[in-house]
C-alpha cells in the first residue's frame, strides 16, 4: 500500500507543477518524495514523507529507544503513551524523517541550496494527538484523502505522467460515473 500511496502522492505534486525524485538512497533510510518547482522567487522543495495505513493499530511513530529500554517494550509495542511520551516520540520522528544530518546532506545533495518545506501526507490516524504533536514542528500535515481528492477533481495543467497518472484517473473515471449513475 505503501508504494500506491507514494505513487499518487508523487502525481499529486506533478499536477501541482513539482519535478520530483522519489526514493533517494540514505545509507539503509530512504526519503520518501522530494519535489523542487520554480517560483518567481527561485525554486520552491518540499521534502514529503507518506504513511498510508487505513486499519492502523499502533502510532505512526515508534518508542525511542530510551522509552523502549526503560519500559521492557519493543520499539513497535502498542502500548499506551501519555502526552509527554507521545511528544518525545514524534521529536524522535521528526529527526529521523526530516531533520537529521543525513536527511539534509542527501537533500543538499539532491538540490544544493534549496530551502525545504516538510510535509507528512497520512491515511488514518489512530492517535490524533499524535498528528498533532507532528505539526507542531512546522511540518505541514496533509491527510491522504486530500491529495485524491484532489486529483480527482482539479486539472491544474502541471507536468502528469507519475505511476499514479493511470490510478489517479481510474479514480477520476469511477468519480464521475458514480455521482452520474447516482442521479
Amino acid at each position: 500500500m505503501a508504494l500506491l500511496a507514494e505513487s499518487l502522492v508523487d502525481e499529486w505534486l506533478n499536477r501541482k507543477g513539482f519535478f520530483t525524485v522519489r526514493g533517494i538512497k540514505d545509507g539503509v533510510d530512504e526519503i520518501d518524495l522530494l519535489g523542487v518547482r520554480p517560483t518567481s522567487a527561485g525554486l520552491e522543495g518540499w521534502h514529503v514523507e507518506v504513511q498510508a495505513s487505513f486499519r492502523p493499530v499502533n502510532f505512526i511513530t515508534r518508542l525511542t529507544e530510551e522509552l523502549s529500554r526503560s519500559l521492557g517494550k519493543k520499539r513497535g509495542a502498542a502500548i499506551a503513551r501519555s502526552d509527554d511520551m507521545i511528544k518525545e516520540c514524534v521529536r524522535a520522528w521528526v529527526d529521523h524523517k526530516f531533520t537529521r544530518d543525513d536527511k539534509v546532506a542527501a537533500r543538499e545533495r539532491a538540490w544544493p541550496g534549496i530551502h525545504w518545506k516538510f510535509y507528512f501526507v497520512h491515511g488514518v490516524a489512530k492517535y490524533e494527538a499524535e498528528v498533532a504533536a507532528i505539526k507542531q514542528h512546522d511540518i505541514t500535515v496533509i491527510p491522504l484523502h486530500q491529495v485524491l481528492t484532489e486529483l480527482c477533481t482539479e486539472d491544474s495543467g502541471g507536468a502528469r505522467g507519475a505511476a499514479g497518472t493511470d490510478f489517479a484517473d481510474m479514480m477520476d473515471y469511477y468519480e464521475k460515473h458514480r455521482a452520474r449513475n447516482a442521479a
